[in-house]
């Protein structure tokens, strides 16, 4: 679609050109032709850089702003680092009152203290196990061996009752030895059952010497662990009694303090800010909102001017940086932050400076510049359908036609256009009359139209 209406464009340009050969010469106003003709201003047209801007508005900021607050909960002590101060990286910049943790930290060394006595009873209890369940062991070999004894015993007692009873049956022995027999037999049988329930004993003496042994063994495992969460507890302590000191993350400037001496910082739920620190003024960032009908136009690299109310007179340059892709909408408005970034090595540039920014999105050097009042001018009481325009010719007409279908010309490229016409039609108005030159002019003239509206379109 492009591409035909631009054909268009250049074949109505020759019936625009004779149109504009008519018109009077460069001089003459309208005003001469009648007292009712209306009074025109007169500009003359150059040739120069005509620039595409985008206008925003923004906050000077650092490029690297740290807020540093405090982990602990506290009365600030003393404080060594005010605004402006240039402060180094683990730098001390405030101190908390740490006489509640010197305390903590006492009462947790002597924890570890007692923790470490308590291994002691434990593992002391724990050899005293072990040594009860060797004697286990020992019993109940000592029982063993007395019931392999009284075994043997019963067993020579048993023969001997055996023996003594078949001679009392033959008349040879007494009735005596047969009863003594009998009683030794029986009294050994009565041993071997003590010697069995010393087993059992033995046993059971030997299990609970054994689970005593393991019970022991749990208990020193148990007391080294507590000795270790004590240590813990007094490394925590340290550990708050470090951060009670409040240093600089990073090497900067302190921008602001939200502090004062004897002031009590909470930082139960929510990590209270103590310091901004900005870590070097050298380079500034300027965060420019720019509407979301201009982001389209914004790309990162492109030049930018600006001002500050404090230097009015001055123009600051920089270049946008990135666009961030989180859009700001208040009150259906849809916004974008342009972060552009600009050298500060005077230091002038201050955090929260406001800032008018220009983004340069296009630039078109030795271009013949025509001034915008010239191309919104109408005549008074008139539309915009009638005065010159209906004097023109078909050619003119369907140029402007043609050109007007062209609705995503931005600025720039219409006054371009618009400058290459005026252009056209001064030179077809100075034709020499003799036809062979005119044609060749005019050949020219519609070359250099077509050349001139290929480099805008």
């Amino acid at each position: 679609m492009r591409k035909w209406l631009i054909a268009l464009v250049l074949i109505c340009g020759a019936g625009a050109a004779w149109w504009a050969a008519g018109m009077p010469r460069p001089g003459f106003l309208a005003s001469e032709s009648g007292a009712g003709a209306p009074r025109l201003r007169v500009a003359t047209l150059d040739r120069g850089t005509i620039t595409a801007v985008v206008a925003a508005t923004g906050t000077v900021n650092p490029v690297t702003l740290v807020q540093v607050g405090s982990q602990l909960s506290g009365q600030i002590r003393e404080l060594l680092a005010d605004f402006n101060s240039k402060v180094a990286a683990d730098q001390p910049i405030a101190q908390l009152d740490t006489a509640t943790l010197e305390a903590r930290r006492a009462a947790a060394e002597a924890d570890v203290h007692a923790a470490a006595a308590q291994i002691a009873v434990t593992r002391a209890q724990a050899e005293r196990a072990v040594a009860d369940n060797a004697q286990a062991h020992a019993q109940i070999e000592a029982v063993r061996a007395a019931l392999s004894g009284a075994e043997a015993s019963l067993r020579d007692a048993e023969v001997e009752a055996a023996r003594t009873g078949e001679l009392r049956a033959r008349g040879v022995g007494t009735e005596r030895e047969a009863l003594r027999a009998g009683f030794t037999a029986d009294r050994l049988r009565a041993a071997v059952a003590q010697a069995q329930a010393d087993i059992a004993r033995a046993d059971a003496a030997l299990l609970a010497a054994a689970a005593a042994a393991r019970t022991a063994e749990a208990q020193v495992e148990a007391a080294i662990a507590a000795r270790e969460q004590r240590v813990a507890q007094l490394r925590q302590v340290e550990v708050d009694l470090r951060n009670a000191t409040i240093k600089s993350p990073i090497d900067g400037v302190v921008v602001s303090r939200n502090i004062d001496v004897g002031q009590t910082v909470a930082a139960s739920f929510q990590s209270p800010i103590l310091f901004q620190i900005a870590a070097s003024l050298d380079e500034m960032e300027v965060h420019a909102t720019v509407d979301e009908a201009d982001i389209g136009r914004v790309r990162a690299g492109q030049e930018v001017t600006f001002t500050v109310a404090s230097y009015p007179n001055e123009i600051l340059r920089g270049r946008v940086k990135e666009i961030r892709l989180a859009a700001t909408t208040v009150q259906n408005v849809v916004t974008y932050t342009v972060v552009v970034t600009t050298p500060n090595a005077s230091g002038r540039l201050l955090p929260g400076m406001t800032a008018t920014l220009r983004i340069i999105t296009d630039i078109r050097n030795d271009a013949l510049r025509v001034p915008n009042a010239a191309l919104r001018w109408r005549p008074a009481g008139s539309a915009g359908t009638s005065g010159s325009t209906a004097q023109a010719p078909a050619g003119g007409q369907q140029m402007d036609q043609a050109l007007a279908q062209l609705t995503d010309l931005t600025d720039a490229q219409r006054t371009e256009i618009e400058a290459a016409r005026a252009e056209m039609r001064a030179r077809m108005a100075a034709l020499p009359q003799d036809p062979d030159a005119r044609r060749q002019q005019a050949q020219a003239a519609r070359q250099r139209l077509v050349a001139r509206l290929n480099a805008v379109l």
